[in-house]
């Protein structure tokens, strides 16, 4: 079984109960592809929700609005009018213009690397604010292509622009099916928490990232393109470790302003088998392993941002009796709302080894509570999932049993 733990934020139900006017509907791409983690929201607000991996949303509002606002990396910004007692939304999001590095700039992987060094600057100058809000945590496991383990979790948390530093459990729920095969993985949040955005201190005996003082001695940079919309120029970087640089280290893309080097984005892919270790019976071997992870920043103030969202997903396929077998995991985080410093709220450290799935799971369910949140965001077969688990009580006992 797998043990994971979360971090997120908090919800709290007078919000919800107060909203009057849900907006529901489907985000795809010019192709009819849906556009998954897309925001939803009002112009000039905190994105009120996010489309699923289907695409698909719900918004809950005060009062109806006139329009709606949706944004994707890669997208052009989408203004859509909504009509009061509008039926399901099917918007569609066109690209974002793009020019290539060689059209845009002189010298692409100059600009490249100094780019990235500007992002680093910027991201060290502000290493000690802090921000805090309310985040929701969704953790989901398949094994051999069927779901084994979920878990659904609202914080407190308290953000720099590294990493999740703390949190406080508000509501959670962990269902699972026993299952004696695949791999029991601990504490896979702690990666979606721990791993970090810059690394001020680099170490050969830590995970290199491309944000750091020894970026250019550790990575290449090349500038792939440049995407344009509505005025916003963002740079498009792949990076890779140097082939000399003889200890783990990540790779892939980062996405920066090109004129004030706020990050937008970053995806990356993890070499996590450096970082972990396991435990294999007699006759198991492990055939490959796989890390990726994409990261998300809104503005907050000048040409600053801060973290939105985190999604990691991990594929371990290991090899029994001649057959693979084969354990996928994913965790998505997402802040929904930021807010001051809560009073008299203690937050945890966050830490490789803190485990608050005990807490979790001596919860009682409260199913009611959980179909009434309108910040979460299932896909139909994870409804249909989330259905199966309840009736096999595998949420633990009913709250009031």
């Amino acid at each position: 079984m797998k043990q994971l733990f979360l971090l997120s934020l908090l919800a709290t139900t007078t919000a919800v109960q107060a909203q009057q006017v849900r907006i529901t509907g489907r985000v795809t791409d010019e192709q009819k592809r849906p556009v998954p983690y897309a925001t939803v929201g009002l112009r000039g607000n905190e994105p009120g929700t996010s489309t699923n991996e289907a695409g698909e949303f719900t918004l809950r509002l005060a009062t109806q609005p006139r329009e709606i606002v949706v944004l994707s990396m890669g997208y052009q910004t989408t203004v859509v009018p909504v009509p009061a007692g509008a039926a399901p939304l099917n918007i569609v999001l066109k690209a974002s213009t793009v020019a290539l590095p060689e059209v845009r700039v002189r010298n692409p992987e100059q600009v490249a690397a100094e780019l990235v060094q500007r992002a680093y600057a910027k991201l060290v100058r502000h290493a000690r604010d802090e921000h805090y809000g309310k985040a929701f945590y969704r953790q989901k496991q398949r094994h051999n292509g069927q779901y084994n383990e979920f878990l659904d979790a609202f914080y407190t948390v308290r953000l720099s622009n590294q990493h999740v530093e703390g949190w406080q459990l508000e509501q959670a729920r962990y269902g699972t099916v026993p299952n004696k095969q695949g791999v029991d993985m601990i504490n896979f949040s702690a990666a979606v928490r721990l791993i970090p955005v810059f690394e001020p201190k680099p170490s050969r005996r830590t995970l290199a990232v491309p944000l750091s003082p020894l970026a250019t001695q550790q990575f290449t940079f090349r500038l792939r393109e440049v995407l344009q919309e509505r005025g916003q120029e963002t740079a498009v970087i792949d990076y890779a470790p140097r082939p000399s640089l003889g200890q783990p280290a990540s790779e892939g893309t980062l996405y920066l302003d090109l004129n004030t080097a706020a990050l937008r984005r970053l995806e990356s892919r993890v070499p996590i088998g450096n970082l972990t270790s396991y435990q294999f019976g007699e006759g198991t071997t492990l055939d490959s392993q796989t890390f990726r992870m994409v990261s998300d920043f809104v503005p907050v103030a000048d040409s600053l941002t801060r973290l939105s969202s985190t999604r990691a997903e991990e594929t371990i396929v290991l090899r029994f009796q001649n057959k693979a077998d084969t354990t996928h995991v994913e965790g998505n985080f997402f802040v929904y709302d930021y807010t001051g410093k809560p009073a008299g709220r203690a937050y945890r450290t966050t830490g490789v080894n803190y485990d608050d799935l005990k807490k979790v799971m001596k919860q009682p369910y409260n199913a009611q509570f959980w179909r009434e949140q309108a910040i979460l965001r299932a896909s139909p077969v994870e409804e249909k999932v989330i259905r199966d688990l309840e009736a096999r009580k595998a949420f633990g006992p009913l709250q009031g049993k």
